[in-house]
């Protein structure tokens, strides 16, 4: 018998978006759902192991830690999203370590099971395609940012990225609750150290305003435009 709940729950996977209840409900019944609190390491960089993880609810991080402790970070998904997907289509181990951000449930799919879904399934396995393209093209836009950019040119880029996401005000964007200046650091290739001097450069020149858990670009325009 389909779990209800769980197949209602996959409807928010965006791999699934053109898939009818009927096809929805048999994916469900190869998942497992499972539950990890705030901070739990739900898999490690060179893990064997190959299932899928669907993301229902919160949002996880995905990075890797060198051997000195350095971290760095490949990216934060939320609901909506999945990982996993590498190991199950090349059967090698794990390439990066995957945290908790927030409590979040999760559904798991065997590898098998995943083959045989984008097997019967030409839209999912298309959407998978498309979904792989986007990744290609955003560490690619990372690789080449750490690689050729200054710190005070990636911080604005980043900064532009979140105001994507913010309130407009006035001429600027509001962040909120914004990322702390350790989170920036570790999405650009920094230290916070670094990032927080940038920081109150830009204040300085009138371009921010950062308080408790909060950012204001007070400029959208003029911070689109600058030339670093």
């Amino acid at each position: 018998m389909p779990d209800m709940q769980l197949t209602s729950s996959l409807r928010v996977i965006a791999l699934f978006d053109e898939m009818d209840d009927a096809d929805l409900a048999r994916v469900g019944e190869s998942c497992t759902t499972v539950s990890y609190r705030q901070h739990a390491h739900i898999l490690s960089e060179h893990e064997t192991t190959d299932d899928v993880f669907f993301i229902l609810a919160g949002s996880v991080r995905i990075n890797c830690v060198s051997t000195r402790g350095r971290e760095v970070v490949f990216s934060d998904s939320s609901a909506g999203n999945i990982f996993g997907e590498f190991s199950a289509i090349d059967g090698l181990p794990r390439s990066a370590t995957v945290i908790a951000l927030t409590d979040c449930v999760l559904a798991r799919m065997p590898a098998k099971a995943f083959f045989a879904l984008l097997h019967s399934n030409a839209a999912v396995a298309t959407k998978l395609v498309e979904l792989l393209v986007a990744m290609l093209r955003k560490t690619t836009e990372q690789v080449f940012e750490i690689a050729a950019l200054s710190l005070r040119e990636r911080l604005r880029r980043e900064l532009l990225r979140l105001a994507a996401a913010g309130e407009l005000m006035g001429r600027g964007v509001v962040i909120r609750p914004a990322p702390t200046h350790q989170v920036i650091a570790l999405h650009i290739g920094s230290h916070r150290e670094a990032v927080t001097r940038e920081f109150n450069r830009f204040e300085a020149e009138g371009l921010v305003e950062v308080q408790r858990r909060q950012i204001c670009t007070l400029d959208l325009v003029r911070l689109e435009r600058m030339h670093l």
